[in-house]
């Protein structure tokens, strides 16, 4: 049977969706566990942040209502991206199907890698209070300055009293330790403690063997101590290494629980693989495409240290 141009792309596609699907929809550890992932089916999301209540009241009889200040609200936009695949007739006549893989492969790899990319671009961009990633969101959150900063606004009704989540410490268990206080020391905007529970510390590769050194459970000694002090964060806290961090001083201590509800991904349209149904003579066209938005709805469940 002759084969003709207009229908190989037909047969390639099974198997080159194959290629796709197993590289980009796999488990991703990383993002699922930093981020809350959601599904988002509109153009963008809305993220109305609300002022925390006070103190609840003892009941004398009657309930008393509290009033809540509007907080600042987050838009989140899911961007289009896109790649196209082609394969010409020769490969296919040729019987070179290795070749044919390989760029299926090479365009999986290109999703895959954009994905996890951008998910740490969160971190990467974290001390930056202007400007736009990427896809073209701003780096700046809803109340005007980085993920990281020394100059949080505690709401849009007090927009001129500030807190910090940023330093500039190394990484070592005293400086750790003091990473941790400051968190603890964090209050809303009706001036009472937040209750952040540091509980995670996020690093590059870099500092991976010194953050071993001060969380591992077999640390039981602080790390250099010729008094064999004991290590008050000896398996107290969970370490995180992410190889894709780009600056080899900068580390993160996050309250886990807070993370997962205020840093989102929220995906559009998951990475899907079709033939673009237009053919020249020649080629099989295929394309890849997904729908995604990133950023977070407040700050107060990281403290970024940024040694200069």
């Amino acid at each position: 049977m002759t084969m003709q141009s207009g229908n190989f792309g037909a047969l390639l596609e099974p198997g080159l969706r194959e290629i796709f699907d197993t590289t980009v929809n796999r488990p991703r550890p990383m993002l699922e566990m930093l981020y809350r992932v959601i599904q988002s089916d509109k153009y963008q999301e809305h993220y109305q942040a609300m002022g925390s209540g006070g103190l609840v009241p003892p009941f004398t009889g009657a309930i008393k209502y509290d009033t809540f200040d509007a907080g600042y609200e987050t838009v989140l936009r899911n961007f289009e991206l896109a790649q196209g695949l082609s394969v010409e007739r020769r490969l296919f006549d040729d019987e070179q199907y290795g070749a044919i893989r390989d760029r299926a492969q090479s365009m999986a790899d290109a999703f895959d890698k954009t994905i996890e990319h951008d998910a740490v671009q969160t971190f990467i961009n974290a001390f930056t209070d202007t400007g736009v990633n990427r896809l073209g969101q701003s780096l700046a959150g809803a109340d005007g300055v980085g993920l990281c900063s020394t100059a949080h606004p505690y709401s849009p009704a007090q927009s001129g009293t500030t807190q910090s989540n940023e330093g500039t410490l190394a990484l070592s268990l005293p400086n750790l330790d003091t990473t941790r206080q400051n968190m603890w020391n964090w209050t809303d905007d009706k001036g009472d403690l937040m209750a952040v529970v540091p509980d995670m510390l996020l690093v590059p590769a870099e500092l991976e063997r010194t953050a071993t050194q001060i969380l591992s459970e077999r640390a039981i000694f602080e790390p250099g101590s010729a008094q064999f002090d004991v290590n008050m964060f000896s398996g107290r806290m969970q370490l995180v290494v992410w190889n894709r961090l780009t600056d080899a001083n900068a580390w993160f201590v996050i309250d886990s629980q807070a993370m997962k509800r205020f840093l989102i991904w929220q995906w559009r349209i998951r990475p899907e693989f079709a033939d673009t149904k237009e053919f020249d003579t020649m080629q099989a066209k295929f394309r890849g495409y997904m729908r995604y938005g990133v950023g977070w709805t407040h700050w107060a469940w990281i403290l970024g240290q940024n040694p200069a």
